[in-house]
């Protein structure tokens, strides 16, 4: 994940899980471990196409729903993975053998959220601060047709106990090609429409 996308992801999550819409480019800055020139090329877009206002005293979002198809049509999610496994078991398996400190994504945080998923999946997305990890535990594990993807997770972005943020599943959902994907997509929209309106 570039450092421009941790701003987008910052701000949606206060936006929308917090319902604060003031920030300050320092602050924001200091939380995301970056420079004050990255957080201002990250808004750059943002204020022009009037998703962000900035002002003296701060800034403020305007449009979060513009913030969110905008890091969703440039998130480059095949950047971030590490390794790709197809092992044996349902996906429920799969994440059950997860080790300690798993970041749930896409599907996985949707089916945890929601209880039932929307669509069936065969594909469990993990951000682990230490992906070694899992590649260890699946390492003897008996090869199959669920697919578990391991992603880099940046040390400061936002996230949920388990899971990524509203935003980020919604972002990953979207960069997915599986004919499921929709199906989330559309599940995580609700949520989101429900907050905006």
């Amino acid at each position: 994940m570039k450092k421009i996308e941790t701003v987008w992801c910052q701000l949606l999550f206060e936006s929308l899980e917090k319902q604060e819409t003031h920030f300050q480019q320092q602050k924001l800055a200091a939380n995301l471990n970056i420079s004050t020139s990255t957080v201002h090329h990250g808004l750059k877009d943002l204020r022009r196409m009037g998703a962000v206002r900035v002002g003296g005293d701060g800034g403020s979002v305007i449009d979060a729903e513009k913030i969110l198809l905008h890091w969703a049509n440039h998130r480059a999610l095949a950047s971030d993975v590490i390794k790709q496994l197809s092992l044996n078991g349902s996906v429920l398996e799969i994440e059950g053998l997860l080790p300690t400190g798993s970041i749930l994504g896409a599907y996985s945080a949707v089916r945890l959220w929601y209880g039932e998923p929307p669509a069936d999946y065969t594909s469990v997305y993990v951000y682990h601060p230490q992906p070694e990890q899992i590649i260890r535990r699946f390492a003897n594990h008996p090869p199959g047709d669920t697919t578990l993807t391991i992603l880099k997770l940046p040390a400061t972005i936002p996230l949920r106990a388990e899971t990524t943020t509203l935003a980020h599943t919604f972002v990953d959902l979207w960069n997915l090609t599986d004919w499921m994907a929709k199906d989330f997509v559309r599940r995580v929209r609700e949520e989101i429409d429900g907050i905006l309106s």
